[in-house]
């Protein structure tokens, strides 16, 4: 059976932000003591109500699933993650329930519980692109360990040759092992596939600024600022860029931005 909610867009940094508004305090007027008394009366039975309806209202995994995939879009990850390890109490075996706990958890620096909980959607499904691709993000982001992180990738494309996510993980793989050449064509890929994704554009350009072509990198940034003029990524990486077109070139090593 499969989960009803959408898988959130994104990719390789697997960071979804929220906020949880919260309504300002109602003062009442002390029109007399027996109403405010009564309304006290009212919001204890209520309070007391929800909280022993609380435990029956998710009875389902897909209602827990839900609920988790709630907190998960608001960014409360530590109740997505124990919310989805209630869902997987009940189906132990769905591949999105794991991803999903596996996700909350690399979002709070939990990489070794992310990647255990990735390896138990990859030995329920082997040929998952999405399981393998969240691995190796995992590992690299996470523990640096970007050549086992690209067996994983590779292994995703092979499966999907159109697969954004890991064409941008395994870009920014090769980046950290310094194969800026082969991380450009990782990053052209994923402009090809995702051509309105900001990150895209973004990662690509630092890897031209990396390499020194700076006109080209300023194109980039410029491209991804088009589609969001608030990427604060491409707008530190832009400044960078600008600043040292301004430096004679025997300065020009080693200043570059790190920003993906």
């Amino acid at each position: 059976m499969k989960e009803r909610h959408r898988s959130p867009t994104g990719g390789v940094d697997m960071i979804i932000r929220g906020t949880a508004a919260r309504g300002g305090k109602r003062y009442l007027s002390p029109n007399s003591q027996r109403t405010s008394l009564m309304r006290a009366a009212i919001i204890t039975i209520m309070v007391l109500a929800m909280m022993l309806l609380a435990p029956a209202e998710c009875q389902t995994f897909q209602e827990y699933s839900d609920q988790a995939y709630t907190y998960f879009i608001a960014g409360n990850y530590e109740l997505a993650a124990a919310t989805y390890e209630q869902a997987l109490n009940l189906e132990p075996n769905s591949t999105s329930l794991w991803n999903y706990r596996g996700r909350s958890l690399a979002m709070l620096l939990r990489f070794d519980e992310a990647i255990y909980c990735f390896d138990r959607s990859i030995a329920i499904n082997p040929n998952d692109p999405e399981s393998l691709s969240l691995k190796a993000t995992a590992l690299s982001q996470g523990l640096k360990m970007d050549e086992q992180a690209i067996l994983l990738f590779d292994r995703a494309l092979g499966m999907n040759s159109s697969y954004y996510d890991a064409w941008n993980g395994k870009g920014m793989s090769l980046a950290n092992l310094g194969d800026m050449a082969g991380a450009l064509q990782c990053f052209e890929n994923a402009v090809q596939i995702s051509p309105k994704d900001p990150q895209a554009w973004n990662n690509k350009g630092v890897v031209l600024l990396n390499m020194q072509r700076y006109e080209e990198a300023l194109d980039c940034f410029d491209q991804a600022l088009s589609i969001n003029s608030l990427h604060e990524a491409s707008l530190q990486n832009r400044a960078s860029t600008l600043q040292a077109m301004k430096e004679p070139q025997t300065l020009r090593l080693g200043n570059v931005a790190k920003s993906f």
